[in-house]
């Protein structure tokens, strides 16, 4: 299964429904792992939600990967919040390398991914937000008060996300169907 860790964030205010796909902040892309070590792997996860008390996080601000002048991947930072959620990732990644995770010692920066860049008109788009021709998202203000275990199917849809687990913040596992 493909899979990875991540925070769920959850959708603007007054809008409804959401996309197929929650909304997230990846913590660990963990890749194809086999499907049995999704047990290990959450009983390694337990002990940081342990640590980790539930924290306030706030969306602000645009910017884009590897650069604004090459955007690929256009995101939304975090102010408020980003210290703990980079305490989070890290505690995470150093969990599963116990687990056989390779470590792949990348620097992690919080964010939320608004779009790929995969066409002219994505570029275009990427271009208005980046030099502010259009306004950016407005600041979203959410308490993480828990992780998650994910599963990621492929399709020519997109991609659809199944929980496997959730581990709350100073708390414990609950397995997910």
């Amino acid at each position: 299964m493909r899979a990875f860790v991540a925070v769920e964030v959850p959708p603007p205010s007054g809008e409804g429904g959401g996309p197929p796909a929650p909304e997230h902040i990846t913590l660990r892309f963990l890749g194809e792992i086999p499907r049995e070590r999704a047990g290990p792997i959450g009983e390694a996860l337990l002990p940081v939600a342990e640590k980790v008390a539930p924290f306030g996080a706030t969306l602000e601000g645009v910017g884009a990967f590897p650069s604004a002048d090459r955007p690929r991947v256009v995101w939304m930072g975090m102010g408020e919040g980003a210290v703990e959620l980079t305490r989070l990732a890290s505690l995470v990644r150093e969990a599963l390398v116990g687990e056989g995770v390779p470590d792949r010692r990348e620097t992690f920066a919080p964010h939320l991914t608004l779009f790929r860049v995969r066409s002219g008109a994505d570029h275009r788009r990427a271009v208005d937000l980046l030099t502010g021709t259009i306004p950016p998202p407005s600041p979203r203000r959410f308490q993480v008060r828990e992780f998650v275990l994910k599963e990621s199917e492929l399709s020519s849809r997109g991609a659809t996300h199944r929980t496997v687990a959730t581990f709350r913040l100073n708390g414990s596992a609950v397995p997910t169907g």
